[in-house]
């Protein structure tokens, strides 16, 4: 496969033998293991079990199960021609897709126009109860979590969120969050106010996910090169996880958007650029998701 779809797959136009034996080697454990708990005990019930005349029948069927077993672990999303934005940026690495772009025009802070907006960010010793405190006070003074996102950062819990207040309500608001029983938490409020989504309409968009290896830099690097595209961060998560190798990797999940029709009417140039990070930085893998209005 590697050697028929490389030139496609791969932006050096060359097929690339030594990331497949990585992923091999890699899911080798794993693709083992599916594989014998369908095999063997199909093999053993069949020549047990199965008439003579309807091994070859039942053989085929166990084919078409472990088919779409081996299809669900390993197999790419299906994107019709007909569908794809980019014709040059190709295979299941780079999944380009034409998807409405309501989840880049919408923001929690726009749900309701009528109401006053407010970011709260707090921090405190981790405890259980934090959350449930915090979101009680909320409630109870008339405000209405929309939007929220909370860690643990070791022995700091951070919560942030967003929170729509009626505007009779908001000075009282304010007012609460001194409250004695808040005092735990280093609680920082923030007024917000809506985008004007009419002036900077968003008509290209991308979900960029990204794994490499754990070190300094990688945000950064991922983060200006999308800044350098004229987009938009709306969304960026990372987290830290160990590979089945061993090996420790940093996971970056970003959305961003852009107004720039120029970016739109040069996808293939856009994607391009975005996705050559993937062998500058090194990385173990890179998925670009495109949504274009």
């Amino acid at each position: 496969k590697e050697l028929v779809m490389g030139a496609t797959n791969n932006p050096s136009g060359k097929p690339d033998i030594a990331r497949v034996l990585s992923d091999y080697r890699e899911n080798m454990k794993e693709d083992l293991l599916a594989l014998w708990k369908i095999w063997v005990p199909a093999t053993l019930f069949n020549f047990a079990f199965m008439p003579m005349h309807l091994r070859i029948p039942f053989v085929a069927g166990v084919s078409l199960l472990w088919t779409c077993v081996l299809s669900a672990m390993r197999g790419g999303d299906v994107v019709h021609g007909q569908d794809m934005a980019g014709g040059a940026v190709t295979g299941s690495t780079y999944q380009i897709l034409l998807e409405g772009l309501d989840a880049f025009n919408m923001t929690p802070v726009e749900i309701d126009p009528n109401m006053e907006h407010m970011n709260l960010s707090a921090a405190g010793k981790q405890r259980p109860g934090l959350v449930a405190m915090l979101a009680r006070h909320v409630a109870d003074h008339g405000g209405n979590v929309t939007h929220s996102k909370m860690v643990r950062l070791g022995e700091e819990f951070i919560i942030q969120m967003h929170v729509a207040i009626p505007k009779e309500q908001l000075k009282k608001f304010r007012g609460s969050l001194k409250d004695r029983k808040l005092t735990e938490l280093d609680i920082q409020a923030t007024a917000l106010t809506r985008r004007p989504t009419h002036k900077t309409t968003a008509v290209l968009g991308m979900r960029i996910h990204c794994v490499g290896e754990d070190r300094p830099g990688i945000l950064a690097d991922v983060a200006e090169r999308i800044a350098s595209k004229g987009m938009s961060l709306e969304d960026v998560s990372t987290t830290r996880r160990m590979s089945k190798n061993g090996v420790r990797e940093f996971v970056i999940d970003a959305l961003a958007s852009s107004p720039n029709l120029k970016d739109k009417e040069n996808l293939d140039q856009c994607i391009s650029e975005i996705a050559s990070l993937e062998q500058e930085l090194q990385l173990t893998h890179f998925d670009v998701r495109v949504h274009t209005a």
